[in-house]
């Protein structure tokens, strides 16, 4: 691959993956978006580590890359859930009205309730995951975001009542692993060292 075409796919690979990475697990944390936003960052994922691979960054840096990339796909939607639900989220109760059979395109067959308010107020996002036929006419306790971006959720598998969640560490670890994806596709765009011709061994000496 000639150095200037190398060059601009480092710096694509540098400056575009990473930031469609980061936007499509953003994304992902809707309700409603969570397959379709995460099937396409693995696609893109994929296609970045491909081109690391066509740009021979050896396969010590391409895995450190995947290991980045796996990072910005994890670590910023559930920083943002974390947050969302801590600022959001309240605890109502709610009954199961119906159950049925979803296909999600990553998750495979699994089932989802229909859940309505037992105050009469409408509900944002009226369906939970994790639940199934026996779960109808049951009342619990769900956390909800008012908003409906986030799917009701149990109180028992969420920090949200942390008194003071920090963001801070999950950024420390997003900046971590934007800083050393760019630096491994902006570095495998270096000049490659010029291997000097040996000189034929003369058998006459």
């Amino acid at each position: 691959m000639p150095d200037r075409h190398r060059r601009r796919t480092g710096v694509l690979l540098a400056v575009a993956s990473p930031l469609a990475l980061v936007g499509l697990d953003l994304l992902s944390t809707g309700a409603d978006t969570w397959d379709a936003c995460t099937a396409a960052g693995l696609a893109v994922l994929a296609a970045s580590l491909l081109g690391l691979a066509a740009l021979r960054a050896g396969w010590a840096r391409t895995t450190a890359a995947g290991l980045c990339g796996f990072a910005l796909l994890l670590l910023p939607g559930w920083l943002l859930t974390d947050q969302l639900r801590h600022h959001r989220g309240v605890v109502v109760e709610v009954t199961v009205t119906g159950a049925h059979r979803t296909d999600g395109l990553l998750s495979g067959p699994e089932w989802a309730c229909d859940l309505r308010r037992t105050d009469g107020r409408p509900l944002a996002h009226p369906v939970a995951r994790n639940c199934g036929p026996s779960d109808i006419g049951d009342t619990v306790g769900l956390l909800v975001d008012p908003g409906g971006w986030l799917p009701p959720t149990s109180t028992e598998r969420s920090n949200w009542d942390d008194p003071d969640p920090s963001p801070t560490p999950d950024l420390v670890l997003i900046a971590l692993a934007l800083t050393a994806w760019a630096w491994t596709a902006l570095d495998t765009t270096a000049p490659r060292p010029v291997r000097l011709p040996l000189p034929p061994l003369d058998p006459a000496r």
